[in-house]
């Protein structure tokens, strides 16, 4: 009798990769549709839960469809980012903390990768706008508060005659000392998630902006580093002129530390080292005054020296600028320095969240204690070797509901074998994803 070959469980029939690429195709189809309706900003406008939040991130889950299967980068995480603080986002390579920043950024590459649930609340300025969808103008008003007219004149500078040859008049409008246009603008709170991407504009880049990870290649090789900084001046403000937009970014430029601005921004990436590109970086997310600033690793492929230089960096930008900062990182020592709230991550999950003092004097979770044991220290002798964590990362395609440490933890017990474990709050600002502290939550 004929032996039947089994099926290997690793492998997929060609009937299976069909469903999957029809089941992910209808479902890319429908949320790039989503993104392109033109809706009225009430429908994505909301409230923050904490008025000291700048951004609230709930229950945000990003996913890649892929030919073998749905890749869970981010699968239900939850963190705050207070006014005026630095927020470290930490774990190994893989763990979805750059999705994490793309998906509040709505830069995860499409049509593959899509935010598909949760909300990304972000306390922010918008313009007020008339009764026929134009932003309305602030005008310079006297000592007596009336507004100021002037003269109006044609493109050759001349002056516009009424019928009676009398000038026509018009109310000048007030600028920032940068010559930008002010408009009325209000409070508003927006949930980036439900923001269709031509919203999005309005705020990525000038609300919200970005630091990438790679000093090297995140700037354009063929334009000068003046003018990469003059193309987000004329983005922020389109009535620029070449003069405002120049002496702006001499002045990005001077505030980030680089010698010689006048002369440097006529050079080209290639002519600059890694801790000076990296600096140009920063200069270009800070010229429209951002309330939130991500930093996507920002002292990658950097040497010690300058690494030390651009953190140092980015904590006096933050309080000069009064901005929040999420720095993304795998790197605990930048977290100790720089950070004030510590979020880690495994998986495309949250493992645990607190203040500096909490993740680093008490860590809780097997995972961060685990990171941070394999930590050199002055106390590591020159021929100890390094700990290390057991096990590796699981697949991401169609990752279960349960404790995705529990193969690789030294600490697990039998309910890690169930679904994935709730938060439980140990203080107001510390809380732990593990079945280990049940019993020890706060009251």
């Amino acid at each position: 009798m004929k032996k039947v070959k089994e099926k290997n469980p690793n492998t997929l029939t060609l009937k299976e990769s069909r469903a999957i690429i029809k089941s992910n195709l209808k479902e890319m189809k429908r949320l790039e549709k989503a993104k392109r309706v033109k809706v009225s900003s009430d429908s994505f406008t909301t409230q923050m839960h904490n008025p000291d939040n700048v951004l609230e991130v709930e229950n945000l889950q990003t996913y890649f469809y892929t030919d073998n299967g749905v890749v869970k980068s981010v699968n239900g995480i939850s963190f705050d980012v207070p006014k005026n603080s630095i927020v470290g986002l930490v774990g190994e390579s893989g763990c979805g903390k750059s999705v994490t920043s793309l998906s509040i950024m709505q830069l995860v590459q499409a049509p593959q990768g899509q935010v598909v649930g949760g909300s990304i609340r972000f306390d922010t300025q918008d313009f007020v706008l008339d009764e026929r969808g134009k932003k309305i103008p602030v005008y310079e008003k006297n000592v007596n508060g009336e507004i100021v007219y002037r003269e109006k004149t044609d493109k050759k500078g001349e002056k516009i005659l009424d019928k009676n040859g009398s000038p026509v008049t018009e109310p000048v409008q007030a600028t920032t000392e940068d010559g930008v246009p002010l408009f009325e603008t209000e409070d508003r709170v927006y949930d980036i998630v439900k923001m269709p991407t031509h919203d999005m504009c309005r705020i990525r880049g000038k609300d919200i902006s970005m630091i990438f990870q790679e000093p090297m290649t995140s700037l354009n090789p063929v334009f000068t580093v003046g003018y990469q900084i003059e193309e987000v001046v004329y983005l922020i403000n389109p009535l620029a002129t070449k003069e405002q937009a120049r002496k702006k970014a001499v002045e990005m430029l001077t505030l980030v530390g680089i010698p010689m601005p006048e002369t440097i921004i006529n050079y080209y990436p290639h002519q600059l080292s890694g801790g000076m590109r990296q600096r140009v970086m920063i200069a270009i997310a800070l010229v429209g005054n951002p309330k939130l600033i991500i930093a996507d690793e920002p002292t990658t492929a950097l040497d010690v020296t300058i690494q030390s230089q651009i953190l140092q960096l980015i904590k006096k930008v933050q309080k000069q600028c009064e901005a929040s900062v999420v720095l993304i990182t795998h790197d605990l020592g930048v977290v100790a320095e720089t950070a004030d709230y510590v979020v880690v991550m495994y998986a495309g999950k949250i493992v645990e969240k607190g203040t500096v003092f909490e993740i680093f004097d008490n860590p809780l979770h097997p995972y961060t204690k685990g990171i941070q044991k394999a930590k050199p220290t002055f106390e590591t002798g020159a021929d100890a070797e390094l700990y290390s964590i057991p096990g590796v990362v699981p697949n991401p395609i169609n990752m279960p509901n349960e404790c995705l440490f529990k193969d690789r933890c030294g600490e697990r017990c039998g309910q890690c074998e169930g679904e994935y474990p709730e938060e439980i709050k140990i203080t107001d600002t510390h809380s732990v994803f593990c079945h280990l502290y049940k019993n020890k939550s706060k009251k």
